[in-house]
Parts: structure tokens; C-alpha cells; sequence
């Protein structure tokens, strides 16, 4: 391994949790009905491979898994500190699970020879937690997950990380190549400069890679996804009794002869 290390950090793009809606033919998420955001939980993990080339050297790349306007995350990235971005853009890629979406980022891991491979815990349009530890499973890496601190030791060819736990603790080092699966709100995400600003909005472009690209165009989409929705139903809305009351006092009194106190 390099002394200066490859680091890779995967974003996704994410509907508005406050807009989101299901196709309730298909069981996957309607996208087109809300607002395209950067998953919360990814802002801490390209603060953490910021830090992480800080400490050792190297460049930071952000990875995303989407449809060309999927581009602005990277160009969030970017604008934070990032040093180039990769977009994975194919309608063969539609409809991916958690499994092929995790073979195609360990596919582009592997061709970016990355040294380590960060990402949030988990996404907001799914909260499976599954992509991080099926990177690593797919090219047989290293990994690291609910991280809370990270601590490099480039001698060795190792990352260090405090993990939670159920009940505590425990500190772990792993060998490179290793996927690190950051727990949200692990740190203060920077803000980015207008300079960063203006270059990912005006000149930066990604670099773009199909599924035939990398080899994966039979085991990618909607086909090769092993989840299934098993059903579905929309709870109905609970009338509510409301009445306005003068005081505290009487409140309470109407609270009490409900049972609700």
C-alpha cells in the first residue's frame, strides 16, 4: 500500500423524507414526487475521509450510484473538499437493492484501487445499513462498522476505529483495503468554501462509468434484487376530539377523565 492513500467516499442521492411516497405496484419509492437531497448520514462520512487524507496524504473521490442529475451530490462533495467524483449511471441500474447496489460500488472501488472506502451508516430511503458491509463482502476487504472515531496508521497498512457497540466499546484495527461504515453525526461536517462552491458548479464534471464498464450488467437492477415487498397498506387517519379550554386547571381535568394522565 501507498503511503498516501486512495480513499473513495460513497454518497447517495436521497428523496425528502418529508416527500417521499411508494408506488404501491412496484413496493420502490417514488422518487419523482419529492425533493433530491445528499443522504444526511453521507455528510459525515466525506467529513471523515476529509480528515482521514489530512492525516495521510492522498485524494478523496466521491462515488454515487444514480441518474445523470444524481451528478449534484458529487458536486456537493466537491464543493466540500473532495478531490474528483465518479458517477455510476445506467438504466441497467434501475431498481437495485441493496445487493447489486453494493456489487457495483465494490466494482468501482476496485477499479479506483481504493484504500479505504467510507460511507454513511446507513440511507434515509431505506435504513438497511447493508451497502457498507457488501462492498466489503463482494471484494473480500476489511470492514469497519458503526464507527465513532477513526485513527490511521499508514506504518502498518491499517485503520484504527473505535466501533459502538451494544453495552460499550471496543476498538479495532483493520487491514487495507477496508470499507468503514461511519455512524451519523460522528463529527461537524465543514462548510464549503465559495471558491469550492463555484469550481463543483461551474467545472467540474464526473467521470461516468456504465454497468457494462464494469462487467456487472447481468447481475444489476431490478432482476438481480432479492428484496420483494410482501404487501402493503395505508392506515386509515384516527379522528381526533379537540376542544379549547380556558386554563391549565381545566386541561388537566380533561386529560384526567380520559385516562390520559
Amino acid at each position: 500500500m501507498s503511503q498516501e492513500w486512495n480513499i473513495v467516499v460513497c454518497v447517495k442521492q436521497v428523496p425528502d423524507a418529508d416527500d417521499v411516497s411508494i408506488d404501491p405496484d412496484t413496493g420502490t419509492l417514488n422518487r419523482s414526487d419529492a425533493e433530491a437531497v445528499l443522504n444526511q448520514p453521507d455528510y459525515n462520512a466525506v467529513e471523515s475521509a476529509l480528515q482521514l487524507r489530512e492525516a495521510v496524504g492522498g485524494t478523496v473521490t466521491a462515488v454515487t450510484m444514480g441518474p445523470p442529475f444524481a451528478t449534484a451530490v458529487l458536486q456537493e462533495a466537491v464543493a466540500l473538499g473532495a478531490d474528483d467524483g465518479v458517477l455510476l449511471t445506467d438504466r441497467a441500474f434501475g431498481g437495485s437493492d441493496t445487493w447489486p447496489t453494493s456489487l457495483a460500488l465494490a466494482a468501482i472501488a476496485e477499479e479506483l484501487d481504493a484504500d479505504v472506502v467510507i460511507c454513511g451508516e446507513e440511507s434515509t430511503d431505506s435504513s438497511t445499513g447493508q451497502v457498507p458491509p457488501g462492498i466489503a463482502a463482494h471484494n473480500d476487504w476489511s470492514q469497519l462498522t458503526y464507527v465513532e472515531e477513526l485513527e490511521p496508521n499508514p506504518e502498518e497498512d491499517e485503520l484504527i476505529a473505535v466501533r459502538d457497540i451494544e453495552g460499550g466499546h471496543e476498538k479495532v484495527a483493520a487491514s487495507l483495503p477496508v470499507v468503514v461504515a461511519v455512524g451519523f453525526g460522528l463529527n461537524e461536517p465543514r462548510i464549503a468554501g465559495l471558491h469550492r462552491k463555484i469550481y463543483a458548479e461551474n467545472e467540474f464534471e464526473p467521470q461516468e462509468y456504465s454497468a457494462s464498464d464494469l462487467g456487472i450488467e447481468e447481475s444489476v437492477g431490478l432482476a438481480a434484487s432479492p428484496t420483494s415487498v410482501g404487501g402493503m397498506a395505508t392506515a386509515d387517519p384516527v379522528e381526533r376530539k379537540r376542544e379549547m379550554v380556558e386554563d391549565v386547571e381545566t386541561l388537566f381535568e380533561e386529560l384526567e377523565s380520559t385516562g390520559a394522565i
